[in-house]
């Protein structure tokens, strides 16, 4: 699978960089990150911001339910994903097998 920038407004990758922090409470804390990329998403005008939101909600998602060392990895992933401007999605499909 090839990797794909994502095309976004610099307004939603200022609202994802600090969802994408380790936590002591990640099922919480990574709910709470699903539940407002979901709440922007119905807001926005952007189709392309919309696409990003939905995806990094997909990520938080994740987050949210792997074990802690998953966690770690999947974490240090998705970062270098968003640095890159990258879609989460070919981390996650990679870390289901």
């Amino acid at each position: 699978m090839t990797t794909a920038k994502l095309t976004a407004s610099e307004r939603a990758r200022q609202l994802i960089a600090p969802l994408l922090v380790p936590t002591d409470s990640p099922f919480k804390d990574y709910l709470r990150a699903t539940d407002y990329c979901t709440a922007v998403m119905l807001y926005t005008e952007l189709q392309a911001d919309r696409e990003y939101l939905a995806q990094w909600r997909a990520a938080f998602a994740a987050l949210m339910v792997a074990n802690a060392e998953q966690r770690a990895h999947l974490l240090s992933r998705l970062r270098g994903d968003f640095k890159h401007g990258l879609s989460p999605l070919p981390t996650l499909i990679a870390m289901r097998h």
